[in-house]
């Protein structure tokens, strides 16, 4: 199998390198920081799998990988971040990426991934899986559903006058909602809703960043 490592660190690159070619025998074609670093002379043809970082320095991982699909659809690409939030792992899952281990991971997962890719398989380490799983029971089991569109538009950023307008009900009513919210979710603020909002994958930074379906208070 013949891979290509895209991540910004020179020394990340490096151990992931050492680490596949000594200890599991497979070839490491091209260890660079981003697709433009490649050699001229460099062909996506003969690669099987690319090992992405999201948060590289000149572009995005996420940029990285539309191209990579794009141009050589062929290319099995694995995920390797830091960020472990269901966001990010959403979004890569749905722009074409085969599979995504975070850094906190064993090393063995890794392996466990490109073995997988190798095998024509999707994977996704442990940690992310079990959160996953936990993010949608929280949600789904423990809210009703209309808590659930409250707490979204609470983790959002829109009081509670404005989601009575949208939702047609009383404040008072959002105001129990919001208090019977907290206290299932063990938070405090608004701010604790939108971290779990993120962390569980209900919501994406581009969500809260882009939305209008209401307009936000001073």
């Amino acid at each position: 199998m013949h891979i290509l490592i895209i991540d910004d660190h020179e020394i990340v690159r490096d151990g992931i390198k050492t680490l596949i070619e000594q200890e599991y025998g497979w070839h490491v074609s091209y260890a660079v920081s981003s697709l433009d670093a490649l050699p001229s002379f460099a062909t996506l043809d003969d690669i099987d799998v690319a090992i992405l970082d999201i948060s590289l320095a000149q572009e995005s991982g996420f940029d990285t990988l539309i191209k990579i699909k794009k141009d050589a659809p062929f290319i099995k690409c694995l995920m390797l971040s830091m960020y472990d939030h269901v966001g990010y792992i959403s979004k890569a899952l749905e722009l074409g990426a085969d599979g995504y281990v975070t850094k906190n991971a064993v090393t063995k997962e890794l392996m466990d991934a490109l073995e997988s890719l190798e095998k024509d398989e999707n994977y996704l380490s442990t940690d992310i899986s079990k959160k996953l799983a936990f993010g949608d029971k929280q949600l789904t089991s423990i809210l009703t559903e209309r808590e659930k569109e409250i707490f979204l538009l609470l983790a959002k950023g829109f009081q509670p006058k404005q989601i009575a307008y949208y939702i047609d009900t009383a404040p008072k009513t959002v105001m129990v909602h919001r208090t019977n919210i907290y206290k299932k979710l063990n938070v405090t603020s608004q701010f604790g809703l939108l971290r779990i909002a993120l962390e569980t994958g209900y919501l994406d930074v581009s969500d809260v960043i882009y939305d209008d379906t209401l307009v936000k208070a001073n």
